[in-house]
């Protein structure tokens, strides 16, 4: 767990994409519905984009937020006829473990939006009240959403060559907080008198 310095960068991403269930969703990335619209990315020149993504839409939350990284994950991609075509999303999730109310969530969406625009990224204009999502020009993107009892998620990702791992950069930088039940435990529990 980390925080922010006021004016600092620091990163928020997390949950899982729709796209990332092997199949292309037109997701965060600015995908199209087809292999020949994707750009596929270096792994590695991936790796420090999806970082500098979610530290940057991170760093434009202010105040700063509470948050826990995940691994970077590699979901291969299926053609229509099931057969892995080669290519594989990779995603970079971070968990906010700052409590954000529902008031607090449409300031939160509009930092994001606003950091993004200036950045020359194209916004998704079918994001809802609980998300938002751009695609950067280099074929990469960056989605935040609102799930359950307030979870904000930041998901970075970028379409690769297969690099044949589900974890490509090994595990988490440091490990997510856990559950009772030993497993991840993602709900957030910091109080905010700014985001709570």
């Amino acid at each position: 767990m980390r925080r922010r310095a006021a004016g600092g960068v620091a990163a928020l991403v997390l949950v899982l994409g729709p796209g990332a269930a092997g199949c292309d969703s037109g997701g965060s990335g600015g995908s199209g519905s087809g292999s020949a619209a994707r750009r596929v990315v270096a792994l590695d020149t991936a790796r420090a984009r999806l970082q500098e993504l979610v530290e940057g839409t991170t760093g434009a939350l202010t105040p700063a937020v509470r948050w826990a990284d995940d691994a970077f994950r590699a979901v291969p991609h299926e053609n229509a006829a099931r057969d892995n075509d080669g290519t594989a999303q990779l995603t970079l999730r971070r968990y906010v473990l700052t409590k954000v109310s529902a008031t607090h969530q449409p300031r939160l969406l509009e930092q994001v939006r606003a950091y993004w625009k200036g950045r020359g990224y194209t916004l998704h204009p079918a994001d809802s009240t609980d998300e938002a999502s751009a695609a950067a020009p280099d074929g990469t993107g960056v989605t935040v959403t609102v799930g359950a009892v307030g979870n904000v998620t930041v998901v970075a990702d970028a379409w690769v060559e297969d690099p044949g791992s589900t974890t490509p950069f090994g595990p988490a930088p440091s490990p997510l907080p856990t559950g009772r039940d030993g497993g991840p435990d993602t709900v957030p529990t910091f109080e905010d008198p700014a985001w709570s």
